[in-house]
């Protein structure tokens, strides 16, 4: 086990958008979470700055016992309100940031795992699985479950962690992006932090991931649909290609070549993916994921966290 006592402090981050149950509930768990004597908390708000929310965190500052900064970021979007939260973090002194998002909850020693891969294999990046809690009677068919967790990745070989869900990061590695180290450019669309992770990979950043530092999702059953799953992926293709070319981490091809490469695998990609053959809806998943980047090549841009007009709301983080 490392010494607690060579840990500079860390700061637990949530950004939180119009989610006040599922926020408690985050905050009830990381008020009694095992941690080092330095950490303290930021919560931003990307709203207005509503009363519930205030209550939620005045009543977690008084449960947990550490110091918890309140943000309210008016800007709207994702990047906008993670990088007040990588302001607020630096402002208290943080050495290194811990990232949740709003609708999960960390088991116990979630964060103690993450500093302890940190502390033995050096990397800047730490990330660890999130593992997804459906309702009671929604769930989908257990060989396609895995589907909506949070799984180890890996890029050119190496290991990469791809998103802010479960994440520890040393806020020294992203001095170099400067105040605001995640991209205006995808802050309705989503992939900021994709495209943080590419241009840390670019930087030779090193990543380690921590099996034990697990973080459970609400999956709430309008989500545990084959039709969310299917939405899920074609985003993923839309967003992928622009973060290809805001990121460029050394791939073989550039970006169309790979669509055009990636459509013409299609047809014998349960060939080239035995497990197809077990979860046959992972083919369509696949075509959903080209079909998203084809849009993306035709300037059609998928707008998952915009806000939009009277009477219609952002998709909560």
């Amino acid at each position: 086990m490392f010494d607690l006592e060579t840990i500079r402090p860390i700061a637990v981050c949530i950004c939180t958008y119009r989610r006040p149950l599922q926020l408690q509930r985050l905050l009830n768990t990381l008020a009694v979470l095992e941690r080092p004597a330095g950490t303290r908390f930021v919560i931003v708000n990307n709203d207005r700055d509503d009363e519930q929310t205030r209550v939620l965190v005045q009543n977690f500052r008084n449960a947990c016992g550490a110091p918890v900064s309140y943000v309210v970021e008016t800007r709207p979007g994702l990047s906008a309100a993670r990088n007040a939260a990588i302001g607020a973090a630096r402002a208290a002194g943080a050495g290194s940031v811990a990232w949740l998002d709003d609708d999960e909850w960390p088991s116990g020693q979630w964060l103690m795992k993450l500093i302890d891969v940190q502390q033995r294999t050096g990397a800047a990046v730490v990330g660890g699985p999130v593992c997804p809690v459906f309702e009671s009677g929604e769930a989908p068919a257990a060989k396609y479950r895995s589907l909506w967790s949070v799984q180890k990745g890996r890029l050119r070989g190496l290991t990469y962690v791809y998103c802010t869900c479960n994440c520890l990061i040393d806020l020294a590695a992203v001095a170099f992006l400067g105040d605001e180290p995640f991209s205006s450019a995808f802050g309705f669309t989503g992939g900021e932090d994709v495209v943080l992770f590419r241009r840390l990979y670019a930087a030779g950043i090193k990543m380690a991931w921590s099996d034990e530092a697990i973080v459970f999702e609400d999956i709430p059953g309008e989500r545990a649909t084959f039709a969310w799953l299917r939405r899920r992926w074609y985003r993923m293709g839309n967003i992928g290609v622009r973060c290809e070319r805001a990121a460029p981490v050394g791939e073989p091809f550039r970006p169309l070549p790979k669509t055009l490469l990636l459509a013409l695998r299609l047809v014998a990609y349960p060939l080239l993916h035995p497990r197809v053959f077990r979860m046959p809806r992972l083919w369509l998943l696949e075509a959903e994921r080209i079909r998203g980047r084809l849009a993306s090549h035709a300037g059609f841009v998928m707008m998952q966290y915009g806000r939009e007009t009277a009477g219609q709301q952002q998709c909560a983080y």
